[in-house]
């Protein structure tokens, strides 16, 4: 088998569990190739490649949920499953921790694992006149924000050209099923199995007298119009953030055609897996960790 794999120097500290894996996976008669990125290092044992992901059959992640999310926008377009291994504070998408390498790996190799397919969003932002100004696809979700100052944002939501609610606050979260874990759980929205297929949208504090979130068809089309604003808001899309954002903009999100596919040790059911993330992520802080 040929594993990608990349990792993040400022949380796999000098790639020690990345050159730990690429001699593991040689020991194993398996394939290492590590992303370019990685070539200025000389801590990686002889064997490794170097380059291209087009040939190798899972592409894994080393570091945070931020790392995983930039792994699968830069290599998304190859349609091969994500895995990931945490190096961060918690880590609801990364499925092996540093401490079961060895096991994990070898399921891998076995083929004892299972394919997750994960719906994602597609997100279009156009200008007043209709012209389009950027595009991207996420995973967990995209957010609509207050600016650099503590001004009310006002949003204006249409749900398949259906005018529903307008929104007075910090701003909304529209989310994918597996970003139902980041943000909008954060903002009091529903939790989601990651294998269904819906779109959440959960304003941020809404500085109404009622704050639900909406749960709605895979196969609507959502929009969210920028009104007035006197510091301009934010949109980030799995956490990149988008420039040159005006008033009377209009962001357009439905489900991404293409599914991502992730893979699942199966080692820990979903529910279980999101209590104990939580009750991990008190014990990180309170430790001192970050």
């Amino acid at each position: 088998m040929k594993f990608g794999i990349y990792s993040n120097n400022t949380r796999d500290e000098g790639y020690k569990t990345a050159s730990y894996l690429a001699s593991y996976l040689l020991s194993k008669d398996c394939v290492p190739v590590l992303d370019e990125c990685m070539r200025s290092s000389d801590v990686f044992p002889e064997g490794v490649r170097f380059g291209s992901f087009d040939d190798v059959d899972i592409i894994v992640s080393i570091g945070g949920d931020g790392t995983f999310l930039s792994v699968i926008s830069k290599y998304r377009s190859l349609n091969k499953p994500f895995i990931g291994i945490n190096k961060g504070s918690i880590g609801f998408l990364t499925e092996i921790s540093a401490s079961n390498i060895d096991e994990c790996f070898d399921m891998l190799i076995e083929g004892k694992y299972t394919i997750l397919n994960r719906m994602q969003l597609k997100t279009d932002l156009y200008d007043k006149d209709g012209n389009l100004k950027n595009s991207d696809i996420c995973l967990n979700d995209v957010t609509v924000l207050r600016g650099d100052k503590p001004h009310i944002t006002r949003l204006t939501m249409y749900i398949d050209n259906e005018k529903v609610e307008k929104f007075y606050g910090d701003g909304i979260v529209i989310a994918a099923p597996t970003g139902s874990t980041a943000y909008t759980l954060a903002a009091g929205g529903p939790l989601v199995m990651p294998g269904m297929e819906v779109i959440l949208v959960t304003p941020l504090c809404p500085h109404t007298l009622q704050n639900m979130s909406y749960v709605i068809s895979p196969d609507s089309v959502v929009e969210i119009h920028l009104g007035t604003f006197e510091t301009v808001p934010l949109i980030c899309p799995d956490g990149r953030e988008i420039d040159n954002i005006e008033q009377g903009d209009v962001l357009r999100i439905r489900r991404y055609e293409y599914p991502l596919l992730t893979i699942s040790l199966n080692l820990v059911g979903f529910f279980q897996n999101v209590k104990q993330k939580i009750l991990a992520r008190g014990s990180f802080y309170e430790d001192g960790k970050e």
